[in-house]
């Protein structure tokens, strides 16, 4: 304990901020420069689901950040669902959905930040599976405004917050049957550390309250979803950063779906200066 204390204080002198600076899951409210373009991959498994319903899935998201003005970000991203494991006789793989969003941080200082984002899927997955809940490509047109908050009270230290309203539309259930997905509220706060310059050290609780129990046709009582996420990030080369992190699930709900989310990742920054 005392040696990481140590190099904490080390590190913060020399932490000018990092370019590992977003968290994995919250929204930061530093956005990627006027002259860059950040092109990513992450992949995503969901696994360990004590449910009756539960199977292994996987999620793999290519996706492009967009400088487009002082604290103007915009997001394009494609998410491919695999349903269970490959080799498998029930494996499935769909495109999912196209992810647009932008974010503005309209307020920024030295100690702190506040941003919105506001964003959109274009459904293209599957609605017939009843198994894949409305956090994945399910089939409904989702939509999404999220305040972000930030604090900074080192330049090494960043606390991050969000709170957001998500809209889901319905999903096609059979021919001429629909299922109308509840919409929830989102609440996830982040606490991160730079060591140096390369590294970033962070952990996330992330948080879901659907406004229905019954999520989907399968899953009916599964509402209240919380998970602790501890996450890594390193720039292992000039302005390209890998990415990992492991989820656990805190609350009954949750734990139906997946107990432990893996995720693992990258991106690389194009500067056009």
């Amino acid at each position: 304990m005392k040696k990481v204390i140590a190099l904490l204080l080390l590190a913060a002198p020399l932490a000018a901020p990092a370019r590992p600076f977003r968290a994995m899951v919250t929204r930061t409210a530093e956005t990627t420069g006027r002259t860059s373009l950040e092109l990513g991959l992450r992949w995503q498994g969901f696994f360990a689901g004590r449910g009756l319903f539960a199977l292994p899935y996987d999620e793999l998201s290519p996706g492009l950040r967009f400088g487009i003005g002082k604290g103007l970000e915009l997001d394009v991203g494609v998410d491919f669902l695999l349903l269970d494991l490959p080799g498998t006789p029930g494996f499935r793989a769909y495109l999912g959905e196209v992810p647009l969003g932008l974010q503005w941080t309209f307020l920024e200082s030295r100690f702190g930040a506040l941003g919105v984002y506001l964003g959109g899927a274009v459904p293209l997955g599957p609605g017939d599976i009843d198994i894949i809940p409305p956090s994945l490509p399910d089939g409904a047109l989702d939509l999404e405004g999220t305040l972000i908050a930030e604090l900074r009270p080192a330049r090494w230290l960043r606390f991050m917050f969000n709170a957001g309203y998500l809209f889901h539309g319905t999903r096609a259930i059979s021919p001429g049957v629909e299922f109308d997905v509840p919409d929830a509220l989102r609440y996830d706060a982040a606490a991160t550390v730079n060591l140096g310059e390369w590294v970033l050290l962070g952990v996330e609780l992330v948080g879901l309250y659907y406004l229905r129990p019954e999520i989907t046709p399968a899953w009916t009582d599964n509402a209240n979803q919380v998970e602790v996420l501890p996450h890594a990030r390193f720039e292992v080369a000039p302005r390209f950063v890998i990415e990992a992190a492991l989820g656990f699930a805190l609350t009954p709900g949750l734990m139906d779906i997946y107990r432990v989310r893996g995720l693992l990742g990258f991106t690389y920054e194009f500067d056009f200066r």
